[in-house]
């Protein structure tokens, strides 16, 4: 069986080929330019010849998203003037890039605290914005006000401790003679007696405090008015004696000292109901004295203790005020902050719009080449084995041949060749 090999190359119309070529050659195409040196002359060969390479030129030559970066002019030594080369387009110094810089002339650097260099068109990279001064604010101070409350804190405790000593001073226990009197140094104080020289521990509140000091006074009045009686009896006695006849006999005298025994009995009782009655009532009052000085230090306790906790509570309420305060200018700054991360990510889409634009462009341009209608040309080139000369000769003599039989009726071609 033959095979048969057939190759086909379609072709363009003319205009059309050359609108393709400028259109790929705007995308990415190479140029021949001269090598420069140093300082921006043309490097030459041995022969003097500019020795060239190849520059990719076109949109797709370097990506779109990168930008160009930016360094210093070079200055000539000699003149102090920048530095052109020999095109007369500026020569930059690439060991001295430029930075970018804020209104104020600071360095503006990157999250590793390194200076960003300036870099012309492209498009910028992502970029978190930093924190504004309100959130750096909100920082400082929330680190300002931690344990802003333990001055307050301190000052509470202490006057709970006030209060809780004045709770234990309170709880004592009552004694009739008075309590002890401490100094600074927590040992009692002795009084020493200027006559005896003998040491007493000092007390107050005791009894002595509320004794009626005119108590003695009204037992003298009292024996002193019993006396009066029992010689006013002894008077009577007398008297009844000498009615009687009987004055000056052992009887009298035996009824008047029973009276003086008991006038003497009655002011001893009399002295000591008084004293008694004294003692009770300095006792009684004595106790109510140190009664209401144990309600009194219990209040004052209760006060302190409310204080105490009262500047706790301020403690705890200017701690969260501040905490309050952080948090809104934390807000506020997060707001800004916000905005600016909009706006910078608004600038940074637009900028790839813009990178990208030129593509776009040339895409648009490649779909219209495509819808455009054109004649095309084609041409076709087979080829085929060579063909056996005997064989194909013997089968046009059979098929020759076989005519003959059919029509002509007489010897084939094919056996006249062979008998002749």
């Amino acid at each position: 069986m033959d095979v048969i090999q057939q190759q086909g190359l379609t072709l363009l119309p003319e205009y059309q080929e050359r609108y393709l070529k400028d259109l790929l050659a705007n995308v990415y195409r190479t140029e021949q330019v001269p090598e420069l040196d140093e300082e921006g002359n043309p490097v030459l060969d041995a022969e003097g010849n500019p020795v060239m390479k190849s520059v990719p030129r076109g949109i797709a030559s370097m990506s779109p998203l990168l930008g160009q970066p930016q360094f210093e002019r070079k200055i000539d030594p000699v003149t102090g003037e920048p530095m052109v080369d020999a095109s007369g387009a500026p020569v930059f110094d690439e060991t001295k890039p430029i930075y970018r810089r804020d209104s104020q002339g600071n360095l503006i650097l990157d999250v590793r605290g390194q200076p960003i260099q300036e870099v012309k068109g492209g498009v910028p990279r992502p970029d978190v914005m930093p924190l504004t001064p309100a959130q750096q604010q909100a920082i400082q101070l929330g680190i300002q006000g931690i344990g802003a409350y333990a001055p307050l804190m301190e000052e509470a405790k202490g006057t709970y401790e006030s209060g809780v000593g004045a709770l234990d001073d309170s709880l004592g226990r009552f004694d009739p003679r008075g309590q002890i009197v401490y100094g600074y140094d927590g040992e009692p104080i002795m009084d020493v007696d200027p006559e005896t020289g003998a040491s007493t521990v000092r007390r107050v509140g005791g009894y002595k405090d509320f004794y009626d000091p005119f108590v003695e006074e009204v037992i003298d009045t009292t024996e002193q008015d019993i006396q009066r009686q029992a010689t006013q009896e002894r008077a009577r006695q007398a008297a009844r004696a000498v009615g009687a006849g009987a004055f000056g006999g052992s009887r009298g005298e035996i009824a008047e000292q029973e009276i003086q025994r008991a006038a003497d009995d009655r002011k001893a009782r009399t002295g000591a109901q008084l004293r008694s009655q004294a003692f009770t009532g300095a006792q009684q009052q004595a106790q109510s004295a140190f009664e209401n000085q144990m309600k009194r230090g219990q209040t004052g306790a209760q006060v302190f203790q409310g204080l105490g906790t009262a500047q706790a509570g301020l403690g705890q309420l200017a701690q969260n005020l501040g905490y309050k305060d952080v948090q809104n200018l934390m807000n506020v700054g997060g707001i800004e902050q916000q905005q600016r991360q909009a706006e910078y990510d608004v600038q940074r889409q637009s900028a790839i719009e813009t990178a990208y634009e030129p593509f776009q462009r040339f895409s648009y341009m490649g779909d219209i080449f495509r819808g455009v209608p054109s004649t095309q040309q084609s041409l076709s080139i087979g080829s085929a084995p060579r063909q056996n000369v005997l064989g194909s000769t013997i089968g046009t003599a059979m098929g020759l041949g076989s005519y003959q039989q059919q029509y002509g009726g007489g010897q084939s071609i094919l056996g006249s060749m062979f008998n002749r």
